[in-house]
C-alpha cells in the first residue's frame, strides 16, 4: 500500500470526480461536494451505530461493517480534499496552520 501526500491524494480525487459526469449526473463541483459531505457523515453515522448495535447491522459481520466504516471515512476525506483542490486551499498549511492554533489553546486553557 503507498503512502500518499496530502497533494497526490488531492489529485487522485479531483481526477476521479472529473469522471462523475459520464455516469449521467451533473458537473461535480466543490458545491456539490459540500453539500454531500453531510451525507456521507450521516453513512459514517450508520456503520457506527451498527458496529455499535445500535442499529441492524443488514446481516454483516464485523469484519464488514469494519470495511463500511474504513470506506466511508475514505469518502469524507475524499469530499474534504477535493473542495480544497478545487479552491485552492494548500491542505498541507491549513493542518500545520490547525495544529498550531490547537496547540496554542490547550497551552492557554490549562
Amino acid at each position: 500500500m503507498k503512502d500518499y501526500t496530502v497533494t497526490e491524494l488531492t489529485q487522485l480525487v479531483k481526477t476521479s470526480f472529473a469522471k462523475y459526469d459520464k455516469q449521467g449526473t451533473r458537473h461535480w463541483t466543490w458545491e456539490a461536494a459540500a453539500k454531500d459531505l453531510a451525507y456521507q457523515i450521516g453513512s459514517l453515522n450508520k456503520v457506527m451505530l451498527q458496529l455499535s448495535g445500535d442499529r441492524w447491522a443488514d446481516g454483516k459481520d464485523k469484519d464488514a461493517l469494519e470495511a463500511d466504516f474504513r470506506d466511508e471515512l475514505a469518502d469524507i476525506l475524499a469530499e474534504v480534499l477535493y473542495i480544497a483542490g478545487e479552491r485552492g486551499i494548500d491542505m498541507n498549511q491549513a493542518m500545520d496552520e490547525m495544529v498550531e492554533s490547537d496547540q496554542r489553546k490547550v497551552s492557554e486553557r490549562t
